[in-house]
C-alpha cells in the first residue's frame, strides 16, 4: 500500500505515514496536543483508506469473519477516523484553507511545520500559509490566558489552589487496554513484545515437506511385536509434561510451556483478536468450504504432490474410495468431494448429534456419495473396539476387500486449562486414529491425521509404528495451520502388506485402555520400549529435529501473538497477498463460499439439455416404437449385433399392487431429496424424500416394485432403476456410446450405494444385454407366488457384491423389454470369426476393434429410436419367435 503526503513547501519530504517492519504495519497513534510540531510531523501517519485490513466491502468477507467463531471483528475505519481526524469534503477544505484530513488539535506553535494529509497531489502552497496563520491566533489566544492566570498568582510548576497546592502535573493518559481487569499489567507480555524478532518467522506459499523413508524390507515380525508388548512400561499415569524431553530440547520444551503461560491470565478475546491480526494465513479461513479444515487437506494433498485425491493405484473404472474419521462437520470429505464429484465414495465415522457431519452444508461437493456410519451401539465412538470392527468390516463389503484408498483423521477435543497436557490427554485418540487407519487402509494406500506433541515414549512408539508400516512418513505443519498451536499433521505413504498381527497388538492395546480408563495406576506408557527408539538413528533424529523445529515455529507464534497483544496498533499487512497466494498455489477458487443456486426443474433441464431438449416430447410410450413380428426383420435384424435390451417392469399389464406401474421417464436431480420425474409433460417432485440424487442429474429410468420371499412372508419395496443417462453429476456422457454410458452409470449407482440401511430407495444400473439368439438365456424367470396366491413370473437381475441390502435377492415381474440402437451410421458392429465384436465402416471399409467415437448413437437419439416389446403379454410374438427369427437369418 503506498501512502502518499500532500504536497507541501513546508512539509518534510522524506516524512513515512506508515512504519513497515518486516510486513507488520502499525496503525495511527494518538498525540497530545502538547507534543511539538516537529515531532507531530514526523510521527503523523498518513491512512489509505483503500487498505484491504480496513475495507471488507465484499460481502463474502463480512460472512466469513462472522462464521468462524474464533475470530473477531477488525477495527473499523469511519470510527477511527471520527476520533482520530475531523473529515471534511474537498470542497468544505477548499474554502476553509484546509486540507481534506486534518489533525484537530495538531496546529503547531511553530510556523512551519504543518502536517497535511492528502491524496489530491494538486494542492497548493498558499493553503499552507491558511493554516500557519490560524496555528498563529490560537497561540495568541492561549498566550493571553497565560498572563491573565499568572495576574491571578498563577506560578508555573504549582498547583492552582489559593496556597499554590494541588496537582501540578497533568492527569496521565489511560493506560487501561481492552477488558482487562483495572490495573492490570502483564509483564511477560512487554517482555514478549522486545523479544520477538520477525526475521524469525518463514512466510512462504509454496512449503517443503520432508519425508522419513522405511529402509526395511519387510514389516515387523510377530517375535519383534512381542518384544514390544512384553517391554513395554506400564505405570502411573502422567500429569504433567515435565521431564519429556527425550524426542526434544528440553529448553525448547520449557520455552514452550513458557510461552503458552504468558496467555494464562489474559482475556481469551483480546488474545484471539491479537491472533487474528498477527497470523499471516488468517484471511484465507474456508475458501468455498463450510470450515478452515478443508482447506487445510487442500493445502496437505497440494504439499503432498496430490497424492489422496489423484493416487497412483486408483483404476480408470474404479471409485476412490476414502475414509473420514473424527471428522465432523466433515470439512476434509467436502474437498475431497469437490475435487472428485461423485466418483469418490466416502465413509464418515464421528460422534452423533453435536459433533456430527454437517451433510445440508457440503455445499461444494456432492454429499450423495459420503455415507456417515456409527457403528453397532449408534454413538460413534473410535474408542469402541465394537465399533472399529464393524466399521472394517462394513468397507470392506464394499470395497470387495481391498479397503480405502486412503484415510482422514482430523479428531480433537476441548482441553481448556490443560493446554500443556494435550498430548497425554490425547494418547487414546492418537492410538485408535492409526489403528483404524491400519485395519480400512487398503496395501498402497495411505493415512492422514491430526497431532499435537510429540513428547512423550507412548506417541514417539505410536509415530515408530506407523514409519514401520508405511514406505513413508511425515511430521508435517502447514500453513494453514496456525502457527502458534502445537497442531501438525502425520502423513504416511503407501501401506505395507503383512500387518495383521501389528494391528492385533494395537487392538489389545486400545481393548486393555478402553476396559482400564478410570486405573490411573496400571496406565500403558510405552507402546515400544524407548531404547528401541532411541537406537533408530534416522527415526530418531527425524522426530527429535521435527518436534524442535515446530516447537521452535510455535515460540516465535506465541511470542508474534503476545506482541501483537500488548500492541494494539500492529497487524499483519501480508495476509491479502498470501491469500492469493496460496489459494492460487493449492488450485482453490479465490471466491466466496455461495449457496448452490435453486431453480426451476424445467429451466434446469434446459441448462442441462440445450439442443437435446426436444428429446423430452419423445419421452412418452406412445412416441416409441412397438416390436411386433411384422417389423422384427426390418428394424432389429437388420443388423442385431447393433441393439441392446433391457427387461422393464412396466408394460400393459398390472403390477402387484394393481395400479399401472410407471414407464421409464426421465429424472432429474438437483440435490440430495430434490428429485423431480417428467410426467405428461410437465415435472414433478418425487415427495417423501423417496430418492436421492446429485445435483445436475439427468437420467432416463423406471421406479420398480421390488419383491422379496413370496406367499405370506412376501416384502415389497421401491427402486429406482436407470436405463440410460444425459448427464451425472453434471459430468455430460450423452455423447459416449451407450456401453460406455451404462458403464459409468454403474460406478454411478456404486457411489450412491448406501452402506447402511436407509430411508430412501435404492438407486440401481439396468443390466445392458446384448441382442442375440441367446437372449432367452439371459432373461431368465421363475414361478413366484404372491401375497394373494396368484402365480406371476420373476426376474433376478444381477446382484452386485456392494449391495449389502439383505440377504434375500430381490426380484421384479418384467412386463416388456425396450431396445437401444447403439451403433450410429455408416459404422455397423460385427463379430469376429473368433467370437470378438469389431465395428466396421460400410462406406470407407475400414475396420476398428475399439469403439470409434463416431459411432456411438447419442443419448437423445438413443431415446428417440427406442422399441418396446410388451412381451411376455404379447401372444402374438413370443420369446421363441424372437429366438427363431434370428435363428433364421443366419440359417440362410
Amino acid at each position: 500500500m503506498a501512502s502518499r503526503l500532500s504536497e507541501s513547501s513546508d512539509a518534510s519530504s522524506d516524512v513515512e505515514s506508515v512504519e513497515y517492519n518486516h510486513g507488520v504495519k502499525r496503525k495511527p497513534e494518538r498525540y497530545s496536543v502538547d507534543d511539538s510540531s516537529e515531532e507531530q510531523s514526523s510521527k503523523m501517519p498518513c491512512i489509505d483508506p483503500s487498505d484491504s485490513y480496513y475495507n471488507k466491502d465484499s460481502q463474502s468477507e463480512e460472512d466469513e469473519q462472522k462464521e468462524d467463531n474464533r475470530d473477531f471483528e477488525t477495527p473499523n475505519i469511519n470510527s477511527f477516523y471520527k476520533t482520530q481526524f475531523n473529515l471534511k469534503s474537498d470542497e468544505e477544505a477548499d474554502e476553509n484553507g484546509q486540507s481534506s484530513y486534518y489533525r484537530a488539535s495538531s496546529l503547531s506553535e511553530d510556523k512551519d511545520d504543518v502536517l497535511e494529509i492528502n491524496n489530491d497531489s494538486t494542492r497548493k502552497s498558499e493553503l499552507n500559509k491558511t493554516n500557519v496563520g490560524t496555528a498563529k491566533e490560537k497561540n495568541d489566544a492561549a498566550s493571553k490566558a497565560e498572563r491573565m492566570m499568572m495576574r491571578m498568582g498563577y506560578q508555573k510548576g504549582k498547583g492552582l489552589g489559593k496556597e499554590l497546592q494541588g496537582r501540578a502535573e497533568p492527569v496521565s493518559a489511560s493506560t487501561q487496554k481492552g477488558r482487562r481487569g483495572l490495573g492490570l499489567e502483564l509483564k511477560e507480555l512487554k517482555n514478549a513484545h522486545i523479544e520477538f524478532n520477525p526475521d524469525e518467522e518463514v512466510v512462504e506459499a509454496q512449503e517443503e515437506i520432508l519425508w522419513l523413508d522405511n529402509p526395511y524390507k519387510d514389516s515387523p515380525s510377530v517375535e519383534e511385536v512381542t518384544e514390544w508388548e512384553n517391554e513395554r512400561k506400564i505405570g502411573l499415569c502422567k500429569k504433567t509434561i515435565d521431564g519429556e524431553t527425550t524426542f526434544c530440547d528440553e529448553i525448547v520444551v520449557k520455552n514452550i510451556i513458557n510461552s503458552k503461560s504468558v496467555f494464562d491470565r489474559l482475556d481469551k478475546n483480546e488474545m484471539r483478536e491479537a491472533r487474528t491480526r498477527s497470523n499471516p494465513y488468517e484471511t484465507i479461513r474456508n475458501s468455498i468450504f463450510l470450515n478452515r479444515a478443508a482447506v487445510k487437506m487442500a493445502n496437505i494433498d497440494k504439499a503432498c504432490n496430490f497424492m489422496f485425491t489423484q493416487p497412483d493405484n486408483l483404476q480408470s473404472d474404479d471409485l476412490l474410495y476414502f475414509a473420514d474419521v473424527c471428522a465432523g462437520p466433515g470439512g476434509f470429505s467436502e474437498y475431497v468431494l469437490w475435487r472428485k464429484k461423485w466418483r469418490a465414495k466416502g465413509f464418515g465415522f464421528t460422534l452423533k448429534n453435536e459433533n456430527d457431519f454437517k451433510l445440508h452444508d457440503f455445499h461444494a461437493g456432492p454429499c450423495e456419495t459420503f455415507h456417515p456410519y456409527y457403528g453397532p451401539k449408534e454413538d460413534g465412538n473410535v474408542y469402541d473396539p465394537k465399533n472399529q470392527v464393524a466399521l472394517k468390516e462394513l468397507i470392506m463389503k464394499q470395497t470387495g476387500d481391498q479397503g480405502v484408498h486412503f484415510m482422514m483423521a482430523d479428531g480433537g477435543f476441548s482441553v481448556e486449562g490443560q493446554e500443556n497436557i494435550q498430548e497425554i490427554l490425547s494418547k487414546q485418540l492418537y492410538l485408535c486414529q492409526c489403528l483404524v487407519a491400519l485395519m480400512i487402509v487398503r496395501t498402497g494406500g495411505h493415512f492422514v491425521t491430526k497431532l499435537f506433541d510429540l513428547f512423550t515414549p507412548f506417541s514417539g512408539g505410536l509415530v515408530y509404528i506407523m514409519y514401520r508400516c508405511f514406505d513413508q512418513v511425515s511430521i508435517f505443519k502447514p500453513n494453514t495451520s496456525r502457527p502458534a498451536n502445537s497442531e501438525r499433521y502425520l502423513i504416511c505413504k503407501g501401506k505395507r502388506p503383512d500387518i495383521d498381527h501389528i494391528v492385533d497388538y494395537l487392538f489389545r492395546t486400545n481393548k486393555s485402555i478402553f476396559k482400564n480408563k478410570e486405573n490411573d495406576k496400571n496406565d500403558i506408557l510405552e507402546l515400544v520400549p524407548v531404547h528401541k527408539l532411541t537406537s533408530e538413528n534416522d527415526f530418531f533424529e527425524y522426530l527429535k529435529d521435527s518436534n524442535e523445529q515446530l516447537g521452535q515455529k510455535q515460540i516465535v507464534g506465541l511470542k508474534k501473538i503476545a506482541a501483537y497483544t500488548e500492541d494494539k496498533t500492529l497487524f499483519e499487512t501480508r495476509q491479502k497477498t498470501m491469500r492469493e497466494e496460496c489459494l492460487k498455489h493449492w488450485g482453490l477458487p479465490d471466491d466466496a463460499r455461495t449457496l448452490p443456486r435453486r431453480v426451476s426443474p424445467s429451466t434446469k433441464a434446459q441448462e442441462l439439455l440445450q439442443e437435446s431438449v426436444n428429446v423430452l416430447d419423445k419421452s412418452a410410450v406412445k412416441d416409441a416404437i412397438e416390436l411386433t413380428i411384422a417389423n422384427v426383420k426390418s428394424t432389429i435384424l437388420v443388423n442385431e449385433y447393433d441393439w441392446f435390451c433391457m427387461p422393464c417392469s412396466s408394460g400393459k399389464g398390472i403390477s402387484s399392487n394393481g395400479q399401472e406401474d410407471e414407464a421409464p421417464t426421465f429424472y432429474l436431480g438437483t440435490g440430495r431429496y430434490h428429485v423431480y420425474r417428467y410426467k405428461k409433460g410437465s415435472w414433478e417432485q418425487i415427495g417423501n424424500s423417496a430418492i436421492e440424487l446429485p445435483r445436475d442429474t439427468l437420467v432416463y429410468a423406471e421406479m420398480v416394485t421390488e419383491l422379496k420371499k413370496e406367499g405370506k412372508s412376501q416384502t415389497k419395496t421401491y427402486g429406482l432403476h436407470i436405463l440410460d443417462a444425459f448427464t451425472l453429476g453434471a459430468e455430460k456422457v450423452s455423447d459416449k456410446h451407450i456401453t460406455e454410458r451404462l458403464q459409468l452409470v454403474r460406478l454411478f449407482c456404486k457411489a450412491l450405494w448406501k452402506p447402511v440401511q436407509q430411508s430412501c430407495y435404492p438407486v440401481r444400473v439396468k443390466e445392458l444385454l446384448a441382442v442375440s439368439h441367446h437372449l432367452d438365456e439371459k432373461i431368465q424367470m421363475e414361478t413366484k407366488s404372491m401375497k394373494n396366491g396368484t402365480k406371476v413370473l420373476g426376474y433376478f437381475p444381477y446382484k452386485h457384491s456392494y449391495e449389502n441390502d439383505d440377504n434375500n435377492p430381490y426380484y421384479y415381474t418384467p412386463r416388456s423389454v425396450i431396445f437401444f440402437k447403439a451403433t450410429e451410421e455408416p459404422w455397423a458392429r460385427h463379430k469376429s470369426r473368433t467370437n470378438q465384436m469389431y465395428f466396421f465402416n460400410k462406406q470407407n471399409r475400414q475396420s476398428l476393434w475399439e469403439i470409434p467415437p463416431t459411432a456411438a448413437v447419442t443419448f437423445a437419439k438413443t431415446i428417440a429410436t427406442r422399441i418396446i416389446w410388451n412381451w411376455p403379454s404379447d401372444k402374438t410374438f413370443s420369446m421363441n419367435d424372437f429366438i427363431n427369427c434370428i435363428k433364421q437369418k443366419y440359417s440362410r
